[in-house]
């Protein structure tokens, strides 16, 4: 039964995670866009990073599908969520009220949308260390 779960889990994370790689890459100038408003982040650099985390998501949602480096992709993605949260929260924090870009394009950012992506880290979190953890628990692959 643990096994179920924690395939069904990689199968979830993994989708999500591809397809959020895919659209911000498709749309990587309009992602960048919305990195702007993070003010520690150069406007020099927002193309790029816009490239390197859709491909980073892509990478990590792959690594989850191949049994012998599932660690290393669950890993990846409690990387890229804590960078979310932390992000997010420090733009909540200083009253940056933005669209989070996660799944493509968002006109009408709020604080509403804001704390619901937050929220929806935790649980991509939560999911990611459970794999993990629930792997390391016994032979599951």
């Amino acid at each position: 039964m643990k096994a179920k779960i924690v395939l069904c889990m990689r199968l979830a994370l993994a989708g999500v995670f591809f397809y959020a790689g895919a659209v911000k890459a498709g749309a990587s100038q309009q992602f960048a866009v919305a990195l702007l408003p993070f003010t520690f982040v150069p406007a020099d650099w927002t193309v790029p990073l816009a490239h390197g985390l859709a491909c980073t998501e892509i990478l990590a949602a792959i690594l989850l599908l191949m049994p012998r480096f599932v660690d290393v992709g669950a890993g990846l993605i409690c990387a890229l969520c804590l960078l979310f949260l932390g992000v997010l929260s420090w733009a909540l924090w200083n009253g940056i009220i933005v669209s989070c870009g996660c799944f493509g394009g968002d006109d009408s950012p709020s604080i509403a949308k804001m704390l619901i992506a937050v929220a929806r880290d935790i649980i991509f979190l939560g999911a990611a260390v459970a794999v993990l953890v629930l792997r390391r628990s016994g032979k599951i692959t």
